[in-house]
């Protein structure tokens, strides 16, 4: 089967790979269609050399084989799979902490979305793989991991209706943010420093975005909040130096949560009396947990959000470096990977 295979920073190749062979509880899916996410692309930046580094992981496809004592699936369902499994009995995991699970990150997609194929584990079948009716293209239900992302980021923060957010970086995951606050009844103003993405954000209905250049960022904060400031400040993006400056923007009791990456950032300075005595938490959130994939898998299915403006932009398994470019560049919030040259209508 064709398949990408990293090789060193900066160095993933197109080659030829044996299909995967499927075992007890297995299953053998045909990808129809991965997207490209920014940890596959850090992945890619880093220095990884001789580890064993999967890429690609929002897939969905169909089944092509199924091992002996699966139940609940069979051949040509078509699925969507995510990449990692929690083990449930840990210390991490009684503690609502599943992405900290040490076997979390242990599980994955063999070899990864971006191949012809990938071998799912049984564990992986039993807990985080969804039948994705024929009404659901392939491109939305890949999306199912990252929107599970946004809602257990959203349920960690405890934002509801009437709440206000700041969503710092319109790029996929501010705008699937933003979207999904939206949809919750809280009032979200957006920032981005590029116009074409709060024109963008504008487009899926934000009434509060701007780049910064308006300076009036803070003034719309306090007005729509009667002076007492957001609830929460949701950083997707951006330099780690910004963030302490920004701490004016949250209410007192508020939050300033981070879901973004700083890798190869210098570490940001916080004001901890300024925290202490204001009382503003700090709140990380990485990954899913169970019930936001379900979660996740039920919006879609069931056409409560629209994922269509993520889907346009899709490349063949051998476009990567296309890909990598254009979203480097500003040009696509989110590419789509079409690993089977002949797939199905996308």
């Amino acid at each position: 089967m064709k398949a990408l295979r990293y090789e060193g920073q900066n160095k993933v190749v197109f080659t030829e790979l044996p299909v995967p062979v499927v075992s007890d509880g297995e299953v053998l899916v045909a990808v129809e269609v991965c997207g490209l996410c920014g940890s596959d692309i850090l992945k890619i930046d880093s220095d990884l050399k001789g580890r064993d580094v999967p890429l690609g992981h929002e897939v969905a496809g169909r089944i092509e084989l199924v091992g002996p004592g699966v139940k609940g699936f069979k051949v040509g369902d078509r699925v969507v799979v995510a990449h990692h499994v929690p083990c449930g009995d840990c210390h991490y995991c009684r503690k609502s902490s599943p992405s900290m699970c040490r076997e979390f990150k242990q599980t994955n997609l063999d070899p990864g979305g971006f191949a012809e194929y990938v071998r799912v584990s049984a564990r992986h079948v039993e807990n985080v793989m969804f039948k994705l009716p024929t009404k659901v293209q392939y491109s939305q239900g890949a999306l199912t991991e990252p929107l599970a992302c946004v809602l257990r980021n959203i349920r960690r923060v405890d934002l509801r209706e009437g709440d206000t957010a700041v969503v710092v970086g319109l790029g996929f995951i501010g705008l699937l943010t933003t979207l999904a606050l939206m949809k919750k009844g809280v009032t979200v103003v957006g920032l981005d420093t590029d116009p074409a993405r709060v024109k963008q954000a504008s487009k899926l209905g934000l009434e509060h975005g701007y780049t910064g250049r308006e300076n009036r960022t803070e003034a719309v904060i306090s007005q729509l909040t009667t002076g007492r400031g957001a609830d929460v400040l949701i950083v997707t993006a951006g330099p780690a130096s910004l963030i302490p400056s920004r701490l004016t923007w949250v209410r007192d009791g508020g939050i300033v949560n981070l879901f973004a990456g700083f890798a190869k950032q210098p570490p940001a300075q916080l004001d901890l009396d300024q925290l202490y005595h204001r009382e503003i938490s700090v709140l990380t959130s990485y990954s899913p947990a169970l019930e936001d994939l379900k979660e996740a898998h039920r919006m879609i299915v069931a056409g409560e959000v629209d994922l269509s403006p993520f889907t346009k932009s899709t490349f063949p398994l051998d476009g990567l470096d296309e890909a990598l470019r254009q979203v480097r560049g500003r040009e696509t919030v989110k590419a789509m990977i079409i690993p089977r040259k002949y797939g199905a209508a996308h």
